[in-house]
């Protein structure tokens, strides 16, 4: 029995060992990343702050950076890789002289691009880059060598895939003539033949008004359709927003609507403007007694005994008010009240 139950024991031992090590490999497998991803900004500034020519041996913060050597950067033509302690990953990949079909080509999925090469003064002032079928030019050309440089970057792109060519227009002066250390983005590297299921959304009105204590609906068209919209306002005291997209006005004032697909950072925003309502439709019954014992009563929106009651304050003498009558559905007249002829008024609000 004795036997029996050490033996069953091994047994139990080996069975953990093997799952331990199955479990080890599995989590080994799930943490390997193939960039680097940004923890802080150049010179530790509150927002990204490095520009083309800055020098930048870490991707910033909501970057990441893939190495030249990654396999979803393809080059075309003749490259050599050098390596050397001043690359980025000590590695760099180099274009060769007098060679107009070197290009590279990669796809990825975010909003922004910045290129991380050397600057060199035999190196090319003109480089060819194509965003979208969308052509830009930058230069590697500099009086002082420097590595790990931003030589190009765009910051202003839409959320979504993008494919990027870079070429040679003409070659250099060495047998080097450009080069290709690291390639920094917001989202990430995707395969050529990869197509995403890019994220959007957007609003069906970029600016709403509505009046003190009024609602009105916001419509957000997400793609994909089942991804989750979360709703916020930018200062509920003015206007509040339900997860349906109802917004209530609560009083005067502007207010950003913000509708956000839920884990991400894609929102789309629209600016609602809430004003006091208008009391032109309030009436009121001016009646007016003259000097002489005639009395003349007016139907008046507040807006008109506003203006009569400002009027009467300011004027003397023979100024006049106009009003408008409507004695028939079709005859309407206009009277003149003389001011040193009123005796009296009384306003009868309904």
């Amino acid at each position: 029995m004795s036997k029996l139950f050490k033996n069953g024991f091994i047994y139990l031992v080996l069975m953990l060992l093997i799952f331990s090590s199955i479990s080890i490999e599995s989590a080994s497998a799930a943490e390997v990343v193939d960039y680097e991803e940004g923890v802080t900004n150049l010179n530790n500034t509150l927002e990204n702050s490095a520009v083309v020519g800055d020098t930048l041996k870490k991707p910033e913060k909501g970057w990441k950076r893939y190495d030249n050597s990654h396999d979803f950067i393809k080059y075309n033509g003749d490259w050599i890789t050098q390596d050397s302690n001043v690359y980025y990953k000590k590695s760099i990949n180099i274009s060769t002289y007098r060679n107009l079909n070197n290009t590279v080509s990669f796809s990825f999925l975010g909003s922004k691009i910045r290129l991380i090469s050397t600057l060199e003064n035999t190196f090319l002032d003109e480089i060819k880059i194509t965003i979208d079928e969308k052509e830009f030019v930058f230069s590697q050309n500099s009086a002082l060598r420097k590595q790990q440089v931003i030589s190009f970057q765009n910051t202003e792109l839409d959320y979504g895939h993008h494919t990027v060519e870079i070429k040679k227009t003409k070659n250099g002066r060495y047998y080097h003539d450009f080069d290709i250390d690291a390639i920094d983005v917001d989202g990430s590297l995707i395969s050529e033949n990869d197509v995403p299921n890019v994220e959007t959304i957007s609003l069906d009105r970029d600016v709403l008004e509505l009046l003190e204590s009024s609602q009105d609906k916001l419509i957000a068209t997400v793609t994909p359709d089942t991804a989750k919209v979360i709703w916020s306002s930018s200062d509920e005291s003015i206007a509040t927003v339900d997860q349906d997209g109802n917004v209530t006005a609560l009083r005067e004032g502007e207010v950003i609507i913000t509708a956000k697909i839920e884990g991400t950072d894609i929102t789309a925003t629209s600016t609602v403007i809430v004003k006091k309502p208008s009391n032109e439709s309030s009436n009121a019954i001016l009646s007016i007694t003259l000097v002489n014992g005639i009395t003349k009563e007016y139907d008046v929106t507040n807006k008109v005994l506003n203006d009569y009651l400002k009027w009467f304050d300011s004027a003397q003498g023979t100024s006049t008010f106009k009003f408008s009558k409507t004695i028939s559905p079709y005859k309407k007249v206009t009277e003149y009240i003389v001011h040193d002829k009123i005796a009296s008024f009384e306003v009868r609000e309904y």
